[in-house]
């Protein structure tokens, strides 16, 4: 350890009332679990107890214990919100009277990682945010870096020419790099870590964003005067708002994340403290700590268990803390933004990649020298896949245990009345926290009116609610699968997410849930018929993946997103009152849909070869960034031989990847391409 992280080292970095916050929380959890578990045994025991409900017990226990904590965290979160003077929905802290003019001088390096996305929605965020930190006059001291790993030939020469005229428009300052590596490895750990190598050593900060992150200009320059204030600040997360998404499915989430966020929150950093936890985007990081010290290990085995670790984050968090680092959470700093998926079925496949990276963490939650609260956060991220599969195997085992019980005699009770006082509690723990959210805007009339008023808050809390509880036994499943899957050794492709907007069709949807349906009726038709005194409290998991095709076309409908926005339901702030960093975002998507309306994708390849401009631009962009990746002599000659015969056009993806990579056979194509175009046009007029 470095002497300055020794030093770092010796701070204590929990004071004695988050001490105290964390033992008050352990106790009314493990208190609550308590009085949960000895109502449910005394309801279970009332005949006996069978095998079935022996083990109903103790899955119980781990169940509502999670259930529990969670409450008690989003209860604790309500308190605090209500403690604090009122403030509007869209206002953040900025602490403008603490910073002096001059400030902040640490020069700090802003990266996108990206990957087979959209260049037009990338650069048009990139665009935002420049003009947004020219606003501030800060500008000197940030560096943006577009750091490519696309795959598709086509999006990677459009996201050179997109970034080139980016900088032919915008300037020297800020200054926006491009780099695009040759290989993908260790995807975007490994993209951030070929930074540092290359880079690192000119930055004291990094500030890490996804490709569908904005930030406002006032955001970046405050999170970088924290860091300054605070030298044993190592890692600071903004919690990032999801906006911009149109469909009802997206508009839930927004919705969601934007009223309930708030108290559990403020909840978690109130026992987190600098123990917090890094998301991976919207996050500033002390550049050579994480260097140092953050290097993802390669797990003994085979993936999906063993191998690269998949996700990131909450390990680079539990390194920095080991470290003696500080990692915090700002809970009070807004303009941070991100977007979310639009559909059940793109949620979905964001959850199968996040939980193999998560199950992974399992391995790593004994780790020497993790601190309690960062091995939580690993028992955290992998609980909330394998809670599925655990309340599924709940559920199946109430019903052996009904059966196994047989029916009741005369005279003889079951525990199918006393059991429904246990399902009360557990759903009251689970949907209070919404009721929470909502009571706190009665001390906050600014952020109530930001929402639209009560009528709009009380009718959207509603709707979320009532189709969240369609919408979990969804997931239930496919969190079992993906659990199941994983621990059978399949692993999981990690593409490029989809971030439009699209209709889910029939066809699509019957395909994807039918099985979901299927499974709703078979459940119900058991039920029904081993024991139908339970089918009343499984409602609403077999309505929900009985009616899984209508609820996933319905939830991924824009139109239907729209009309509910225009009714006031499920609209967040960020809609009634733009902020400007959203603002500029439209402005250079549009801009930028303007100038590329006349522009094909698909017509790139030709034009490299042709267009003696574009061809230097990308020769130059491998020369300048290492990237250069000659080609074998075979591979070459049968390209030319294809174009000589039937043009650039037919040139296969694979093959215009391994040209687009070799500056000197690119060349050579580009003098074939144009000799044959001059010969043509020679016999032509002729």
């Amino acid at each position: 350890m470095s002497k300055e992280a020794s030093e770092v080292a010796e701070f204590p970095v929990d004071n004695q009332r988050h001490h105290s916050i964390r033992w008050l929380l352990l106790v009314l959890t493990v208190l609550s679990t308590a009085g949960a578990f000895w109502l449910f045994a005394t309801v279970l025991s009332s005949n006996g107890l069978n095998l079935a409900e022996y083990i109903l017990l103790p899955l119980f226990t781990v169940l509502f214990s999670w259930i529990a904590f969670s409450f008690w965290t989003a209860t604790y979160g309500m308190l605090l919100v209500l403690q604090q003077p009122p403030r509007s929905a869209s206002e953040h802290h900025l602490a403008r009277e603490a910073r002096t003019p001059g400030q902040p001088r640490s020069q700090t390096a802003v990266l996108m990682p990206i990957y087979n996305e959209s260049p037009t929605s990338v650069f048009a965020g990139v665009q935002a945010m420049l003009r947004s930190l020219l606003a501030t006059g800060q500008e000197d001291d940030f560096d943006f870096f577009v750091l490519s790993d696309t795959t598709d030939p086509d999006i990677w020469l459009e996201e050179e020419r997109t970034w080139a005229r980016l900088v032919a428009e915008h300037g020297s300052q800020p200054r926006v790099f491009y780099r695009r590596r040759p290989r993908n490895v260790s995807r975007k750990a490994g993209n951030i870590a070929d930074f540092c190598t290359r880079w690192g050593s000119e930055y004291e900060y990094m500030i890490v964003l996804d490709a569908d992150s904005v930030m406002e200009g006032a955001t970046l320059v405050e999170m970088v005067r924290r860091m300054d204030a605070d030298r044993q600040l190592g890692i600071l997360q903004v919690p990032p708002t999801p906006v911009n998404r149109l469909s009802m499915f997206a508009r839930l989430q927004q919705f969601a994340s934007r009223l309930y966020s708030d108290i559990f929150i403020q909840g978690f950093c109130s026992w987190a403290n600098f123990d917090s936890n890094y998301w991976g985007h919207n996050a500033i990081i002390r550049v050579q700590p994480f260097i140092k010290h953050c290097g993802l290990p390669t797990l003994p085995g085979k993936a999906p268990l063993g191998g690269e670790i998949l996700s990131h984050d909450f390990v680079e968090a539990a390194l920095m803390a080991r470290a003696g680092w500080k990692v915090a959470l700002a809970h009070d700093l807004g303009g941070s933004y991100e977007e979310c998926p639009t559909t059940l079925l793109d949620f979905a496949k964001r959850d199968q990649r996040w939980c193999q990276g998560n199950m992974q963490h399992i391995r790593l939650i004994f780790s020497e020298g993790f601190r309690p609260i960062s091995r939580l956060h690993l028992t955290m991220g992998a609980m909330a896949y394998l809670s599925a599969p655990l309340w599924l195997t709940f559920m199946v085992l109430s019903v052996m245990a009904m059966w196994m019980d047989g029916p009741a005699q005369p005279g003889e009770t079951t525990w199918v009345g006393g059991a429904s006082i246990v399902f009360g509690i557990t759903m009251a723990m689970l949907l209070l926290p919404k009721l929470w959210s909502a009571l706190a805007l009665t001390k906050q009339p600014d952020r109530l009116r930001d929402f639209g008023g009560w009528d709009n808050v009380i009718g959207s809390v509603v709707l979320e609610t009532l189709v969240s509880i369609l919408v979990s036994p969804i997931m239930m499943f496919f969190h079992t699968r993906f659990v199941l899957t994983t621990l059978a050794g399949q692993k999981v492709q990690w593409n490029a997410q989809n971030r439009g907007e699209g209709d889910i069709g029939l066809g699509e949807a019957i395909f994807v849930y039918g099985p979901h349906t299927v499974a709703g009726i078979l459940t119900a038709l058991a039920i029904g018929y081993f024991t139908p005194s339970l089918l009343f409290w499984f409602l609403p998991v077999v309505i929900g993946l009985i009616f899984s095709v209508p609820l996933a076309m319905t939830l991924g409908s824009v139109k239907l997103g729209q009309r509910l926005a225009q009714q006031g339901l499920l609209l967040i702030p960020e809609e009634i009152t733009t902020p400007e960093i959203l603002r500029l975002q439209q402005q250079a998507l549009a801009q930028a849909e303007r100038s590329q309306s006349q522009l094909n994708r698909d017509q790139l390849f030709d034009t490299v070869l042709i267009d003696p401009s574009f061809h230097a631009l990308h020769r130059n962009i491998l020369f300048a960034t290492d990237s250069n990746v000659p080609a074998s002599s075979a591979e070459v000659q049968a390209i030319s031989e294809l174009i000589q015969r039937e043009g650039p056009s037919a040139v296969p993806r694979d093959a215009r990847r391994v040209i687009l990579s070799d500056a000197d056979a690119l060349r050579q194509l580009h003098v074939q391409v144009r000799s044959q175009l001059r010969l043509n046009r020679s016999a032509l007029s002729s």
